[in-house]
């Protein structure tokens, strides 16, 4: 095993988190094939937990776990980890994969339960270690703030997934506290570890390029203290007080500014020094953008007719979390793979990697189609079918990614 763990450098790491990521896509393929043929032995809910579960794990904690840990070493993509996160790294990457398989086969079953509450106690020390060792790395203090919070966040998610375990348990059925408890889970992995890990990540290029965003502790803070209340957004169909309907306005407002100062900032200042590959400048011009997009959509969502409406139409939450997972996260870290020469590239990457944004380009399009018709009452009869495509075309993509940068 240790042998196995030595050769194992950052950038084997990031392949597999490729692979994962095709997994991933494959899943979600399957799931848009049921929509549009018989699959008998497929079943949906399970294939479902199994997708979302895996892609949480296997993809986007298994791949920030390794970029936050190459930051703060200060390593670079030949080099390995220290053991005691290569044994974290690989008992996260194995228990989702036990996730993916158990989750298939018996949905919320006894195994699959272990296994997920074993994926959350791995998470519980790589945070521990995670914190303390950032004490001694060598890394700006706007960096180490963004993965502070993120650890932070990461934690405090769990405890919505222990809640909903807790209401399992009791056989208390009450479906207004199970869907509270999954939307603290999604809000504190999306919009705490998921993104300000990625911010962080960023933060530490900055840093290396030697620019300092003057408004980037501002913009920290108010994100910062900002998330926590924003939770409410989720769960403004359970009658909370006006006071905290006015405070919700404020905060998106709020949140919407600092974004906004943030990439004014950063597009004068980044322009001056700027290295990256054009694709790597479109794929993170569009995650900017689709930030943005997501604020502005947070923002509406605390109007209470408004929010009501839309949290009633799964195709609407559907397509808002993909938005964040693809466009947002997903291509913030393919983007960086390119940026921090993690994965070895080649002449036909790039080509690969157009053919995976126009594939979740297109999705997020169709998504919102079926997300905005339904609110109407309208029904497009194709667009099961369209999703079929863009999904097939997002596993060519990323299956073209992963052989390309093969080391």
């Amino acid at each position: 095993m240790i042998a196995l763990l030595n050769r194992m450098t950052i950038g084997r790491w990031a392949w597999l988190g490729l692979f994962n990521l095709l997994c991933v896509a494959f899943l979600g393929l399957l799931m848009r094939l049921k929509f549009v043929m018989p699959l008998p032995w497929m079943d949906q809910k399970n294939f479902m937990h199994a997708h979302s579960h895996f892609a949480f794990s296997g993809w986007v904690s298994h791949v920030l776990m390794v970029l936050m840990l190459m930051c703060i070493y200060g390593k670079v993509s030949k080099e390995v980890l220290p053991l005691k996160y290569q044994r974290i790294v690989l008992a996260n990457v194995l228990l989702a994969f036990a996730m993916l398989i158990s989750f298939s086969l018996q949905g919320y079953g006894m195994s699959s339960i272990v296994f997920s509450t074993l994926s959350l106690l791995v998470s519980y020390v790589f945070a521990f270690y995670c914190w303390r060792d950032l004490n001694e790395a060598k890394l700006d203090r706007i960096t180490v703030c963004w993965f502070r919070a993120a650890l932070f966040f990461l934690v405090l998610s769990s405890l919505g997934t222990f809640f909903l375990a807790y209401l399992r348990a009791t056989h208390i059925i009450d479906a207004r506290k199970q869907l509270a408890s999954v939307y603290f889970y999604l809000h504190f992995q999306y919009n705490g570890w998921f993104f300000f890990a990625c911010m962080g990540l960023f933060s530490y290029w900055l840093h290396l390029k030697e620019i300092m965003l003057r408004q980037a502790k501002t913009v920290f803070f108010l994100f910062f203290f900002c998330a926590i209340p924003t939770y409410f957004l989720s769960v403004l169909w359970w009658n909370i007080p006006l006071w905290l309907y006015l405070l919700l306005g404020v905060i998106v407002v709020v949140q919407l500014l600092a974004w906004s100062v943030y990439v004014y900032a950063l597009v004068k200042d980044v322009r001056k020094v700027d290295d990256r590959m054009s694709v790597v400048k479109w794929m993170q011009g569009g995650v900017l953008l689709a930030v943005f997009i997501k604020l502005l959509l947070q923002a509406l969502s605390a109007i209470p007719s408004l929010s009501q409406l839309v949290y009633s139409f799964r195709p609407v939450i559907i397509a808002y979390l993909h938005l964040v997972l693809l466009v947002v996260i997903t291509l913030f870290i393919l983007s960086y793979f390119y940026q921090m020469n993690v994965l070895r590239i080649r002449q036909s990457t790039p080509y690969w990697t157009v053919i995976l944004v126009a594939g979740i380009v297109g999705n997020e399009l169709l998504l919102a189609l079926q997300g905005g018709v339904s609110l109407i009452g309208v029904f497009i009869q194709y667009i099961s079918f369209g999703l079929v495509i863009v999904s097939a075309i997002m596993v060519c993509g990323i299956g073209g990614l992963f052989w390309s940068v093969r080391a």
